[in-house]
């Protein structure tokens, strides 16, 4: 028995088949196609996707920043509670810490270490105003990380800081480059929110994220805008433990599981 006799779905129409033509299949998932979208859950649940697409949309368009100046590098001496033989310190922008360093106390004078690594920091953002599109990293310098700042074509690299043991130490965790890590997406996100007014993005799911993106949209404000004092007034309205984790780096236990620990000398 020859195959080509059998009918196939060319030969239920009513003409020869050319290329294009439904089959009956295609017809089917044709009109099945048209039920479902005649449904009125499916027609409002598209009415929704759309509007939030077309929210997102405008929000972007309209979105203006205005009034908002570099911010400002400062660091805070703590108390000493004898972890370290240096001096524990704070270094900050704004409201936002973004390092807890050991500052050694030989010398002659106190907080040299700081003063140095907000002069750092200060002009890397400095650079970051002249160049908005440079980007932040850690890099091996002798045993420990440092993070730096360079341009896009790897150029105008700066050194912001470079990690110490006793850094580590202060930190309580067992990892410089975990210590690193932790400091880098700190001061990257505090950046992108207090200098460019953009969301944070790599301490997202974090206490500290967290608390900085409900500082973020509460200096937004409903028209987009944002501005020192917004962005002062959405800080001070934080809960006390937001303002914590903010303000603060505390000591850290033991390192996370994705955490390697450093080797001992």
């Amino acid at each position: 028995m020859n195959d080509s006799n059998f009918l196939t779905p060319s030969a239920y129409s009513s003409g020869p088949r050319r290329v294009g033509d439904p089959n009956f299949a295609e017809q089917k998932a044709e009109r099945s196609l048209k039920d479902v979208l005649k449904k009125p859950s499916t027609v409002i649940s598209i009415i929704l996707g759309m509007a939030v697409i077309g929210l997102v949309v405008w929000l972007q368009q309209r979105a203006v920043w205005t009034d908002l100046p570099s911010p400002t590098v400062s660091y805070e001496i703590l108390r000493n509670e004898g972890l370290t033989e240096g001096l524990p310190i704070l270094i900050k922008l704004n409201q936002v810490a973004v390092f807890q360093i050991s500052d050694p106390l030989g010398g002659g004078g106190g907080a040299i270490r700081a003063k140095e690594i907000v002069e750092s920091l200060e002009g890397a953002i400095a650079d970051l105003e002249e160049e908005p599109g440079r980007e932040i990293t850690l890099t091996k310098r002798g045993d420990l990380p440092a993070i730096v700042q360079f341009a896009s074509d790897g150029t105008g690299r700066r050194v912001i800081i470079e990690l110490t043991a006793d850094d580590v130490i202060l930190a309580g965790m067992g990892s410089g480059k975990g210590v690193a890590r932790l400091w880098a997406e700190r001061l990257t996100d505090s950046l992108k929110v207090l200098m460019f007014a953009e969301a944070p993005e790599f301490t997202t799911g974090s206490e500290f994220g967290d608390a900085l993106v409900t500082m973020f949209l509460g200096a937004r404000g409903e028209r987009g805008e944002m501005s020192e004092a917004s962005l002062d007034e959405s800080f001070e309205e934080l809960g006390a433990a937001q303002k914590l984790v903010l303000a603060v780096l505390p000591p850290r236990s033991e390192p996370s599981d994705d955490e390697e620990t450093d080797p001992a000398p």
